[in-house]
């Protein structure tokens, strides 16, 4: 028989393991009169009550990458995504990286840091790993830095036009499913239930993020720009860093101070908004100094985008507000979701537009929502095309744009390339489900598009790991084959940590494995509780508990045979 000063620790638990959440500081409170007695206890009890129904014993192992059998359940293999040619020479043959998962001894550091961790960015992915370094693994906050150029926490949201929405829905059904809002960072947390909105707006959604980030008591730095990150580790050091990072911080007379912190670890998650694709800008790197240390020549990234007279157009993130831009008559470059947000905000604040997209992306079904539209997107764009609808946008599919060119007289003139139809995208698909296009020509014609304002782009983001951090990581040849927006993602590790400099890791959209892409909040908040774990483990703490509440709460993917037949393709 139990001794009788368990039973409440028992019921304690017991409710716990089936309530649909506790706070980490509510549960603390609610036991720490006998949890003080046996500091082991709600870990061993968390093994009994804490586990999911029918989620078995352990979780399920990886799947072996030749044969698609499942391997042992406790795996000692793991493989980089999309190993170039250079890369592949650390690694053996298939791509896979023998890692031992047993425990090592704690570390012991040479020299003290002035952060464990700091993370670059403070938006979603920023915020959200910062709390899951914090308010799940427990590390001190004391000992997380995260840096923001903006004036506020979600910066980049707050710069989303007006009339954009979340296309993922909010919904606060936390306690009665298995799920929780699908636009949560943070399990106990739902912008549902703080905005009570469906589908947030951009400044909507910054305020919940600066909401929980306060709540959260996190150290964040703002209107601080990243200098430069540099290794200061010896090579032959099994532990990562240290790193050496100089910052610009900004005061409030509009002096600039210049800061140089120490910390044992860098995680990047300054997202992509700030950096569209076909407007790139130079590297922050020059020639004194790189992200890695080195000497580095300043110079701009190649356009992406291929054509000339990118650089005439306006890329959608450029617009505060669709209603009030100037012009009633407009060329949209690009389709999926920026694209088609555009024409539908554009036809409801009664301007003419025509969108040339490279594929019909109105009907393409392919089963993940990364690659063709969501329902809140084709509801919109069906209520436009209607006949009682008036100005309806016109759509174009299959063009690819060759260029841009100022004609005389003024505005512009587009030059698009008609592509032929493929097997997956008949004629049928460019007139079905309400969504009425026009007729596609010969294959090859070009057909000029006229008109008075800059045309816009809505052609993606280069994202800031290629623009300003591309010293830390490495990348796919560049002449191999891409697919869709996986190929231009960084090479990272099945924890996310570059495979060149150790120490560093990537949270957020950018980040890809295989063909998978982790685009959006519900995908890419399942790696912060990865990367947490991988640093945590590296600063020598216990994360047993926290890696049982991350999984009980589905915060914690690293089997991703789970989602490959439903996130296949990617953007």
């Amino acid at each position: 028989m139990f001794p009788r000063v368990w039973i409440p620790v028992l019921l304690v638990e017991y409710a716990v393991g089936f309530a649909p959440h506790v706070a980490p500081d509510t549960y603390v409170s609610a036991v720490r009169g006998v949890r003080n007695l046996r500091p082991s206890t709600r870990l061993q009890l968390q093994g009994w009550f804490g586990r999911k129904k029918g989620s078995g014993e352990e979780p399920v192992g990886f799947i072996s990458m030749e044969s698609g059998e499942e391997k042992s359940k406790d795996p000692t293999d793991v493989y980089a995504s999309r190993l170039d040619t250079a890369a592949a020479d650390n690694f053996s043959k298939d791509g896979i990286i023998d890692v031992k998962l047993a425990k090592e001894e704690k570390p012991k550091f040479k020299g003290k840091t002035d952060f464990d961790v700091i993370v670059v960015g403070a938006g979603c992915a920023g915020i959200g790993v910062a709390l899951m370094l914090t308010r799940t693994f427990r590390l001190d906050t004391s000992r997380v830095l995260v840096v923001e150029q903006g004036k506020k926490v979600g910066e980049s949201f707050r710069k989303w036009p007006e009339e954009m929405r979340f296309i993922s829905p909010s919904f606060n059904q936390q306690g009665w499913t298995g799920s929780f809002d699908l636009n949560a960072i943070h399990y106990d947390t739902s912008p549902a239930f703080m905005l009570r909105s469906e589908h947030p707006s951009g400044e909507e959604y910054a305020n919940y993020l600066e909401g929980i980030a306060d709540q959260g008591k996190l150290q964040v730095s703002l209107e601080t720009i990243v200098i430069s990150i540099r290794d200061v580790g010896k090579k032959n050091d099994k532990h990562p860093g240290p790193f050496h990072v100089e910052l610009c911080e900004k005061n409030g007379d509009n002096s600039v101070d210049t800061q140089n912190k120490s910390t044992r670890y860098i995680v990047w998650a300054a997202g992509e908004f700030q950096h569209p694709r076909g407007k790139e800008k130079p590297q922050i790197s020059t020639t004194s100094k790189g992200y890695d240390g080195s000497a580095k020549d300043e110079k701009s990234s190649e356009s992406s985008l291929k054509f000339p007279g990118a650089e005439l157009c306006l890329h959608n993130s450029s617009v505060r507000s669709w209603a009030k831009l100037p012009g009633d008559d407009f060329i949209i470059i690009g389709g999926y979701e920026s694209g088609i947000d555009a024409a539908v905000n554009l036809a409801k604040a009664g301007k003419k537009c025509k969108v040339l997209a490279s594929t019909p992306c109105w009907n393409l079904k392919t089963g993940d929502p990364s690659s063709e539209l969501a329902p809140f997107t084709s509801d919109r764009l069906r209520s436009v095309l209607s006949q009682d609808f008036s100005p309806n946008p016109k759509l174009f599919a299959p063009l690819r744009v060759i260029a841009v060119d100022k004609v005389e007289g003024g505005g512009f003139g587009v030059a698009a390339r008609w592509k032929a139809l493929d097997e997956a995208t008949p004629a049928s698909t460019y007139d079905s489900s309400g969504f009425r296009a026009e007729v596609p020509r010969d294959t090859d014609r070009i057909q000029v598009f006229r008109t008075n304002q800059a045309p816009i782009l809505c052609t993606g983001f280069e994202g800031s790991v290629a623009a300003q951090a591309s010293h830390l990581f490495a990348f796919p040849d560049p002449k191999a084959e891409k697919k869709a927006c996986i190929g231009d993602g960084p090479l990272l590790t099945r924890e996310d940590e570059s495979t060149t400099v150790k120490g560093v890791f990537l949270v957020g959209p950018s980040v890809t494995h295989g063909d998978l892409s982790f685009c959006f909040v519900y995908k890419f908040r399942q790696r912060f509780a990865v990367v947490a774990n991988a640093i945590c483990q590296g600063l020598g703490m216990d994360t047993d508990a926290a890696l049982a509440e991350c999984r009980r709460t589905d915060m914690y993917l690293d089997n991703f045979a789970t989602c490959e037949d439903t996130c296949g393709d990617a953007c």
